[in-house]
């Protein structure tokens, strides 16, 4: 028994070992996840591509979403979205 400040205190719990493998599965469906991410960059990056051989630009790599028109971020968010519910 341990005394504080006049308190008694209970006996210290013991710490047990869980063992776990590594690395730890933080998520259960990582795999997929990052599958299914991976797939949604791809048809951005598909569409952007697309997008951007039609058109003179100084810098491919500075083309964005942002310069889609309204047309193009539908069809693009239509694709992601299908993909994603597939």
């Amino acid at each position: 028994m341990l005394k504080l400040n006049g308190s008694v205190l209970g006996p210290r719990p013991t710490e047990t070992e869980v063992e776990q493998p590594f690395p730890l599965k933080v998520v259960p469906d990582w795999d997929e996840q990052v599958k299914r991410a991976s797939e949604v960059c791809r048809h951005i990056d598909r569409h952007l591509d697309y997008e951007a051989a039609s058109r003179l630009l100084l810098d491919r790599n500075d083309f964005v979403p942002v310069h889609l028109c309204p047309e193009q971020r539908v069809t693009m968010v239509t694709d992601v979205y299908a993909d994603c519910r597939s």
